[in-house]
């Protein structure tokens, strides 16, 4: 007769608790894993988002990049002293005249129609204590508008300002001599702009930087660090004049 087999001993039952515990701790590494994947799609997505907007503004010329953010310091920082002005102005202007803030809004390759053409924004932006002018040279360039078209045009840029101080910086003269300078600016009618500006001041009582009878350049154009240091003098002088 056959025996019959011994029972098979039973696995020891588990504790409830440590089920309970073990659930818990799945439970919470599923939950980071999830976390940690919502958190990596978020940068990914973040990151996505801000290089396509680096793509994006790297596609604007730089010369809207730069009257963008000319506007933007205009409305955060509401510095005393606004300069305008082309390439020079830029390379030049210093960063505190008379002891206050300088805006500075020189934009390389500025002429009088782009100072008009931003002189309505900055206007509703900021109200300066003093606007330092110094633009002109760009308008020389060969083919330029006649100096009766460039002095209306300069006037109506002044009356945007009325009740700011107003520097008006004259032009400088560009060095024929210079190898690198490319003979494409008209002395004589930057000697009528100059003219033109100093009526100008007359009319709205400015203050007038004048015009060196030479000035060290880089390339027969833009001031080189002695150049800069003398065009801040200049600028110095009269601007923070009694």
């Amino acid at each position: 007769m056959t025996q019959p087999c011994a029972r098979t001993a039973a696995a020891p039952a588990v504790a409830p608790a440590s089920r309970e515990a073990d659930t818990r701790s799945a439970d919470r590494a599923r939950s980071g894993r999830a976390r940690w994947r919502l958190w990596l799609m978020r940068a990914l997505a973040v990151g996505g988002i801000v290089g396509l907007c680096l793509v994006l503004w790297n596609r604007i010329p730089l010369h809207t990049r730069m009257i963008w953010k000319s506007y933007r310091v205009a409305l955060v920082t509401g510095a005393p002293v606004l300069a305008l002005g082309d390439s020079i102005t830029f390379q030049a202007a210093p960063s505190h005249l008379c002891g206050t803030k300088v805006l500075n809004s020189g934009i390389p390759g500025d002429q009088i129609d782009d100072l008009l053409a931003r002189a309505p924004m900055f206007s509703r932006l900021a109200t300066p204590r003093q606007v330092v002018v110094a633009i002109g040279v760009n308008d020389a360039r060969t083919g330029h508008m006649d100096i009766g078209t460039w002095a209306a045009k300069y006037r109506t840029l002044l009356g945007y300002f009325p009740k700011s101080a107003l520097v008006l910086v004259e032009v400088n003269p560009v060095d024929l001599g210079n190898p690198h300078y490319l003979p494409v600016h008209d002395r004589d009618f930057i000697a009528s702009q100059n003219a033109a500006i100093r009526v100008l001041a007359g009319e709205t009582g400015a203050r007038v930087v004048t015009a060196p009878a030479a000035s060290p350049t880089m390339d027969g154009l833009h001031p080189d660090k002695t150049g800069v240091v003398l065009w801040q003098q200049r600028l110095a002088a009269v601007a923070c004049a009694g």
